[in-house]
Formats: structure tokens, sequence, C-alpha cells
């Protein structure tokens, strides 16, 4: 009787727990005029002058086909912009030319860590709709700041102050307190930036003051502050309380998280015994124990040591990665005495690659990051550095023995389309595989996959630039084909991410990493921030996060340490493992040379070493062990997990 009473109890509450979101009265809808607008608490970020967070309160704007645009109700943060300060720059009008939003500093800054403070882990973080131009959380366009059926004044211009109200906010104590301008006359704050007013004129937008839309070409001060958007799939959310007014936002949960079961009280208010479980099932190879796992075999007693294998030596097989290789250069560069053309027409296709040759051949496939399109077009983007190779500079990765390219980063369509076709159809007729997703799904779009043999051990690889948290599935889903269809026994993913010179990876980029790894990546190849970033390892799998430059034509001032990642796996019976990794310290070279070359300094190689040790490592990660720090090298067993000592 107690067990029936006690089923009952909480049947009835979890029923009710789940109530609020199949019954609530009104339903979400966009601006409505004579009716106003619904709210939403989506995140949360620094709300109080301490930093204190609290939930971040959205405006719906709009929805269609399931999809609601948000509108943050707060201006909540200040950042600063670098567009020039060199007088004699802006005096010639040669200052930095931003032709797109995704161009601009603030793109990946609040796409990375600024995204990461709002969602961290929230569940909801999935249902964000990312755009391929604007990215995830964003600006609103000019278009939508101006559209009246979003309760806009359709007029960009106001002298009164208070002329169009719509188009500020009120500014958070955090934003304040960040050096957030606040105008005296009604204390609210201009929201930031809106669009580019055309590509031809290189003015970056930004509102003003007063409300209206302005426009600026260089500035090295704070932006007025960040009121941004998002587009919120419906289809992938739950409400589960409020109803929608200001004082009582719509509160939200992931259609993919389960809801807690309540816990049953006693009459005292006090949590009950749980009800008594079912007999459970003798333990056995049905129910999912012991039993069921696949015998490991154990090393034998006379197993050598983890070495680097020579190419084609059976079951092995060693790969090596590779950062960044521009060999171009910007397009007004390349008739210049130093540019990386020049150079290589004095020294040869096998200059570039020269010092390193005998690493790069004696691997069984190395994996670079192309960063440059090889065509002879000129038609282009209106970018600072359009990064152009002549097609015959394919010779340079044949002469340096690279097999294996991505092709997709934020230059791969410098010059357009047509562009980016030439760069392919160069590298197939040369011999050298390529991978890479642009625009996947869409008509125009590349979704490029690439399947490598090598000594029996199948590889897989997948490419993707500036990848956001609503890539992750997808990316997940191009692994597993890789993997169920393909049959591929590893897969590399390798993404074009983080920012620029930074010597730290953003949480987001943990966060995609380890989604990545349970999903059934083998290896996370990262680059684009010119720099080295340390390398970590979850569940035993590693997270290249930066590999920073190898051979670049237009960017040598940055930190020039730099190494090539050498991967061996191997194969026994049914699996694959990784046994070790070595990296070569290696050293970038500037204008006029641009070869890459071996450390020999041994206070450089050990700095390389502690640039790839992280300092902080994030939850459930591991640093490479510490002998890594004397010999650039990681061993594993054979369930593929470090040997943490000699």
């Amino acid at each position: 009787m107690r067990k029936t009473l006690l089923s009952l109890l909480f049947a009835i509450l979890l029923v009710s727990l789940l109530l609020p979101a199949a019954v609530l009265g009104e339903e979400m809808r966009g601006y409505i005029k004579g009716q106003g607008y619904q709210y939403v608490n989506l995140g949360e970020y620094p709300y109080e002058a301490d930093g204190a967070v609290r939930p971040v309160l959205w405006r719906i704007l709009s929805i269609d086909d399931g999809i609601a645009l948000l509108h943050m109700e707060n201006v909540i943060d200040v950042k600063q912009v670098i567009f020039e300060t060199d007088p004699k720059v802006i005096e010639k009008h040669t200052f930095r030319r931003i032709s797109s939003y995704a161009e601009s500093d603030l793109f990946p800054w609040i796409n990375s860590e600024m995204l990461d403070n709002l969602m961290g882990d929230n569940p909801l973080r999935g249902a964000l709709v990312s755009d391929p131009e604007l990215g995830t959380l964003r600006p609103l366009t000019k278009e939508e700041a101006l559209t009246p059926a979003y309760g806009f004044s359709n007029n960009p211009w106001g002298e009164e102050i208070n002329a169009h109200p719509d188009r500020q906010g009120v500014s958070t104590p955090y934003a304040r307190s960040k050096g957030l301008y606040v105008e005296r006359a009604n204390g609210k704050s201009p929201w930031w930036c809106i669009a580019i007013k055309n590509p031809t004129d290189y003015k970056f937008g930004l509102v003003g003051h007063n409300g209206h839309i302005s426009w600026g070409a260089y500035t090295n001060t704070k932006v007025a502050g960040l009121r941004l958007a998002v587009r919120l799939d419906l289809a992938r959310v739950r409400i589960t309380g409020g109803d929608g007014s200001r004082n009582n936002p719509f509160m939200l949960a992931s259609t993919e998280e389960k809801p807690a079961a309540p816990v049953p009280e006693d009459a005292a208010g006090k949590p009950a015994a749980s009800p008594e479980p079912a007999d459970s099932p003798e333990p056995g190879p049905e129910t999912g124990t012991e039993a069921d796992e696949p015998a490991v075999d154990e090393p034998g007693a006379d197993e050598p040591a983890v070495e680097s294998p020579e190419p084609g030596s059976g079951n092995t097989a060693l790969l090596s990665f590779i950062g960044d290789c521009s060999i171009g250069d910007g397009f007004n560069s390349i008739k210049s005495p130093n540019s990386y053309h020049s150079v290589v027409d004095r020294e040869g296709y096998a200059w570039p690659f020269s010092l390193v040759k005998e690493y790069l051949a004696s691997d069984d496939l190395t994996v670079a990051n192309l960063e440059a399109v090889l065509t002879e077009r000129n038609q282009r983007k209106d970018i600072m550095f359009p990064l152009r190779a002549a097609p015959d500079h394919v010779n340079i990765l044949l002469e340096g023995s690279i097999e294996v390219v991505n092709t997709v980063n934020n230059h791969c369509m410098d010059y357009l389309r047509q562009g980016y076709l030439d760069s392919l159809a160069v590298l197939d007729e040369a011999g050298i595989a390529r991978f890479g997703s642009v625009s996947y799904g869409m008509a125009n779009g590349f979704d490029d996959l690439l399947v490598r043999d090598v000594n029996g051990i199948r590889f897989g690889f997948v490419g993707m630039t500036y990848p956001q948290s609503g890539d992750t599935k997808n990316l997940i889903k191009r692994v597993q084909k890789l993997k169920e269809e393909d049959g591929c026994d590893i897969v590399i993913v390798s993404l074009h991410w983080g920012r620029e010179t930074y010597l730290t990876q953003s949480a987001g980029q943990v966060t995609m990493a380890k989604q990545l790894i349970d999903g059934g990546a083998d290896v996370i190849y990262g680059h684009h921030p010119h720099v080295l970033q340390p390398m970590m390892f979850y569940q035993g799998k590693p997270i290249m996060f930066s590999t920073g430059n190898f051979t670049f034509g237009t960017m040598s001032k940055v930190d020039p340490h730099t190494g090539i990642f050498r991967f061996t796996y191997r194969k026994a019976e049914n699996r694959v493992i990784l046994s070790g990794i070595e990296v070569v310290p290696c050293q970038t070279s500037g204008s006029g040379d641009y070869r890459p070359f071996v450390q020999t300094d041994e206070a450089e190689i050990r700095k390389t070493f502690r640039i790839l040790t992280a300092k902080n490592v994030p939850a459930k990660c591991e640093n490479p062990p510490e002998y890594f720090l004397e010999t650039g090298r990681i061993m594993f067993d054979e369930n593929g997990m470090i040997i943490p000592e000699m």
C-alpha cells in the first residue's frame, strides 16, 4: 500500500512539473503594434558593477518559420576596437579596410569569449542558430534595425536625443563600470554596430550617441556598447514558466534536456523513501556489464618502446601536422622584392620547406593548413590582405612533401567562389589531397571530406572555418559518416578558429573540442591564431588548439615558435591506437626568407614545449606529461592512454 501511494504521489508531481510547458496560456509571438513585445530570459552575463551575473532579458522581435529573432533589452558590455592609430596611414587613406562584420575584431571575440560567458554549457546553446556571415551572437543588421515590424522607426536619422529611443538601451551597472557612454539627458546608452555602409567607402557602421546611424573608419576608443541579437530555433526549446511579460519573461529549457524528476516528500515535507526498484536481473552478457567489454590484449613482455616508425612499416602510420602555410602574398605586395613570390622566383620551389624537408619527407602523410588561393584572378574581396599564390606555387607543396591540405579558412574566398574553384583544380591536378566544408548545405557550398588509407589504417578528414556552437552537431554527423559509412579508423577534425595572436584558447573551444571527441573525433587540429597554443588531451585524444604559423608571407611579426606535430598510429588486431606523439620544435623566419627551421637552442626548445603546456587545465582535460617538457615526446599504452612517467 505504501509503495502504491508513493508511486501515485510521484506521478502527480511529475505531471505538475510538465504542465506549465504544455498548457501555458500565451504562446510566443513577435512584436505587435499596440501590444508591444514579449520577453525571454536566455543565458546570464555580468550585471552588477562587481561582475555578479544575472539572467539576460531579450525582446522577441519576430518569429518566422519557427525561428525567433531576439534582441537584448540592455546594453551589457563594451569592447575596444582598433582600426588604425598611425596618423600617416590615416592621412594616406591606407588604413585597414573592413568589408564585412565577420572581418572585424569583434566577430571572433563576440562568438567565443562573450558567447561562452553568456551561455557556458547551457543546453539551450544548441538551439541558437548560427549564420555564416554574422555568427551566432551578433548585432542587428541595418535592415533589421530599421524594420517597423520589429517596433523600430524606419528613419535612420534624428537630431533629437530622444528621436529614436528604440535604438538606445538602459545599460547594466557592469557595462557602465567598463566605461560605457551614457547620455546625460535620458540616462540611456547608444547601442553598437549596425552594418557596413558600403564596401567602397571602407566605413564601419556605428550608431551615434544621439541614436542615429553614423560611420567611422578608424578609432582606438571603446565602442559605445554591445546590445546584440540571436536567432533561436523554437523546435529545440520548451517553455517552462513565465507569461512573456517584461516582469515575468518566458523561461526556457532544451527539448533535448530531460526534466528532472521531483523527489517525493512525506507529510512533514522531508524527502520520502524512494520506491523500491523492481528485482534486478542477474549480471550477464545482456545487462551491459563487464561481460560485454571486448578483451584487451595484454602487452607482451618483449614489447618494444614507442618509437617513430619508418614510413610504410606494415601496421603503423606516421602523420605530421603543421600550421598556417600561405605560400603567397597579399595582393598589393606580390611584386615587392622581399615578397613570397619574389623569393620563390629567386630561390626555387624547394626553398620554403628546405630546412625541414627531412622530417616532412620521412612521414606517411604531412597535413598543412593552406591559407592562400592558388589563382591568377584579380577580382577579389576588398580587404587589406587578400592572399593569393600563383598556381605554379603548388610545386612548393610538392617539393616540401605536403600530401594533404585543409583548404577552408578566412582567406579561402578572398578571390570569390571562382578563385576557390581555381585553387581546388590546381591541387587536384597536382595530386595533393584536400578537404574542407564551406557553407555546407547551401546551393553554392562545398562539403569536401577526405579518406586516405595508410598501411592498412584508414584516416578521415573534415574541416571548417570559424565553427560556432550550432555547427557541432553537423560536424559530429560528418565524423560519424566517415567512421560508419566510410570505415575510417581515425578521424581528424580540422578547425580554423580562435583569436589571432592569443596564446590561449577560449572556454567555448574547449567545450566544442570535448563534444566532438565525445561524438567520435580522434584528433582536433586547430589553426588561425598564427601562434602556438597549448596541446591538451581529453579521453586520451589530442586537442591541438593552434599549431601556429609555419611558412607565412604576410604575418611574420608574431611569436615565431612553431613545430611539426608527428603522430604515430598502430593497428592492433581490430583497433587502431595512438602509440606516440613527437613535437619537433621549430621557428618561423620573417619577410624575405619564409623558411621554418628546427630549433637547436636548448632554451628555445624548452620554451616551445612550455607554450604547448597549459597553465590552467580545463576540467576533464590533461596536459602532456612532465617528461614532455624535456623530450617533446608523449607515449601511450595499449589502451591509447598517456603513459604518465618515463
